[in-house]
């Protein structure tokens, strides 16, 4: 996992954006403005450029424009997380609440180590009766203030894909500072999200025993250790994280697949049955059911169960490409209808070409 072009000398956009940020930092807003609107005009569509832009027309209390350039933002990056702590920081000054805790609540379910939406959101929940929101609210802002900087950043750049930049720093900070619980984990999930698996088992089997009752890096180890097809030491970690919680679906959920690997459908099918009965509109679920089913040679409930997974998210093509690939299956016309509309959709977004489902009837 080696970063990308690390060394290379920065571009004039981000030498510019640099000087921006300075300028922010400054208190020099009108300066930091003109200078992100004549990148702007020189026809640049850099993500950092247009976040600067609405910072800056917010601190000059031009909330409408910062708004509308935070609209533009979220058309070319929509998972950018910053612009939704930015869109929440333009709605508090507004004085709405309401769509300033959307805003931030949408920014921390895209990147959980913003402190300043959580800070915002213990503020905003207390305003308006949210206790309980609140102090988890504060829990998770205090947790982010306990970590070191250089981890801090690094989470919030492998939230917002910035991948190789975040392996660089959490790599470095580890290399000078030795064992850290939170920077191993991250260097772990940037493992996962690199395929460089073997990697991202040794460090989560090292965190594991560091902090034996951490579950949720527990739980990414077993992922870890799913994914290189070691079931048996899967399984294991499965066990103990059911034995403090046995009724978390998803370790329940993957405790099933796990036993799918050892072909051990005896334990697999009654969970997968059980966790949909409680969630029946889990269109994953209802795929893994089928696939197991289909591996029996249960044809029929597999059929059953691939046309639930399809009823429950019609544009589902995973589902349309298994009945497929059973090779007897006959689409009736009102399939064939809604495969062809989630087809011809703008917004569809399938793992396979739902064209390809129709050269297979």
């Amino acid at each position: 996992m080696e970063a990308a072009a690390l060394g290379a000398p920065p571009s004039p956009i981000d030498t510019e954006v640099r000087r921006i940020r300075a300028l922010l930092e400054r208190g020099q807003f009108g300066p930091a403005l003109a200078a992100a609107q004549a990148l702007r005009r020189a026809g640049s569509e850099n993500r950092d450029v247009l976040y600067l832009m609405a910072v800056s027309l917010r601190y000059l209390q031009r909330i409408p424009e910062a708004l509308a350039t935070l609209a533009e933002l979220e058309r070319h990056y929509p998972d950018y997380s910053r612009l939704f702590q930015e869109r929440g920081h333009c709605h508090v000054a507004m004085r709405s609440p309401e769509p300033a805790i959307q805003a931030f609540l949408r920014a921390v379910n895209l990147n959980r180590s913003l402190p300043a939406s959580w800070n915002a959101l213990q503020v905003l929940f207390r305003m308006t009766g949210h206790r309980a929101d609140a102090e988890n609210a504060a829990g998770q802002a205090a947790k982010l203030a306990s970590l070191p900087p250089e981890i801090l950043t690094a989470f919030g750049m492998f939230a917002d894909g910035e991948i190789h930049a975040a392996e660089h720093l959490v790599r470095q900070y580890l290399l000078t500072h030795g064992n850290h619980i939170e920077g191993m984990r991250l260097l772990a999930q940037i493992g996962m999200k690199l395929d460089v698996v073997d990697d991202a088992e040794l460090l989560l089997e090292n965190v594991v025993v560091l902090a034996p009752d951490y579950h949720a890096a527990r739980y990414e180890y077993a992922l870890a250790l799913l994914k290189r097809h070691k079931h048996v030491r899967a399984r294991e970690e499965m066990e103990k994280l059911l034995k403090t919680d046995p009724n978390n679906r998803v370790y329940r959920t993957t405790h099933a697949t796990i036993c799918t690997g050892f072909g051990d459908y005896s334990q697999a099918l009654p969970l997968y049955r059980e966790i949909l009965a409680e969630t029946p509109n889990e269109h994953e679920l209802h795929l893994s059911l089928a696939n197991a089913l289909k591996t029996l040679g249960r044809t029929r409930e597999a059929i059953e169960s691939y046309r639930a997974a399809a009823a429950v998210r019609p544009h589902y093509g995973e589902a349309y490409w298994s009945l497929a690939n059973l090779k007897t299956y006959r689409f009736t016309d009102a399939e064939i209808a809604r495969m062809r509309a989630a087809e011809a959709s703008a917004n569809i977004q399938t793992g396979r070409p739902l064209s390809s489902v129709f050269r297979a009837r």
